[in-house]
């Protein structure tokens, strides 16, 4: 029987034969990650974007902002809001439709590893007070859905919050907000001459902010590993993660502090000591993921 077919009809057995000597079929051994490569400013229309590969998987983070009115519970904050898509182009398994929960579980997650690392101060997203702040509308798209897609999401949309550039705001004492070149033109008390040659008074800006960055206080990284009869794969790929018993997601923060342990149910339990080793690949693999982000920004 050819290799493909057997792979085919008796995955399991196929695979436990390369994982009995230690290895895999694409020739990693079972505790080495994908290499990881970081792209920034890929999105010319965006604020900030970032483009993220874990190996074949491939992840394209976009940043829009907008003015908007805060929350009562919170009027000195903004907000960022994550939106995780796989579109049917990124795997064979995706189908077109209603959103996968695959999509809204990576949504959700995100969204809390980048709130409980504290990776954007909200209070700095703040224009005036109780008016006006800012919305991060930060959307992650899969393009290539080969494993992993949690770990490549919120490494990029770390990177597209570090590429994110602020513009230029200001509130005039109307109340009203001018953004970019608007912003900067009706900074201040300003003159300008009408069609008869008659000078007016621009109406006077009482809050202006400068075009900045948005500041990333750390920038956390997450690895997924796979429990498979006994043995724990480190960042599996897609036809890995179908044959996996269990998933564990580990993240970290700069200095290696765990953020999150992440489990997203499986037919195993993972003890005590599995996860302890899933902590220490997930430090391990941080030093991989901060080169590639150092080297796209520097």
């Amino acid at each position: 029987m050819e290799a493909a077919a057997y792979k085919r009809l008796y995955p399991h057995e196929y695979y436990e034969k390369f994982v009995r000597e230690g290895a895999r079929p694409d020739g990693r051994p079972l505790g080495r990650a994908r290499p990881v490569s970081v792209a920034r400013g890929v999105v010319s229309t965006a604020d900030g974007s970032s483009l993220v590969k874990i190996g074949r998987t491939t992840a394209l983070a976009a940043v829009k902002l907008e003015v908007v009115t805060p929350t009562l519970d919170a009027p000195d904050d903004g907000n960022i809001d994550v939106t995780v898509e796989l579109p049917p182009m990124c795997s064979a398994t995706t189908r077109p439709g209603r959103v996968s929960e695959e999509a809204a579980y990576c949504s959700r997650r995100v969204a809390d590893v980048l709130h409980d690392a504290k990776v954007v101060d909200p209070k700095k997203l703040c224009i005036d007070p109780g008016k006006f702040a800012w919305r991060v509308c930060l959307d992650v798209y899969v393009l290539d859905h080969d494993g992993c897609v949690l770990d490549a999401a919120v490494l990029a949309a770390t990177g597209a919050l570090r590429d994110c550039v602020v513009p230029v705001v200001s509130v005039d004492e109307r109340g009203e907000v001018s953004v970019g070149a608007k912003a900067s033109d009706g900074a201040g008390d300003a003159a300008a001459e009408n069609e008869g040659g008659e000078k007016t008074k621009k109406r006077k800006t009482t809050t202006t902010m400068k075009r900045c960055e948005v500041t990333t206080n750390v920038a956390p990284v997450s690895l997924t590993t796979g429990l498979y009869r006994g043995r724990l794969i480190v960042d599996p790929n897609s036809e890995e993660e179908a044959l996996m018993e269990t998933l564990v997601t580990v993240c970290v923060d700069d200095s290696g502090s765990v953020v999150a342990v992440l489990k997203p149910g499986g037919d195993a339990e993972a003890t005590e000591t599995q996860i302890a080793h899933c902590v220490a690949a997930a430090r391990a693999r941080r030093e991989t993921c901060a080169n590639a982000m150092r080297d796209a920004f520097s």
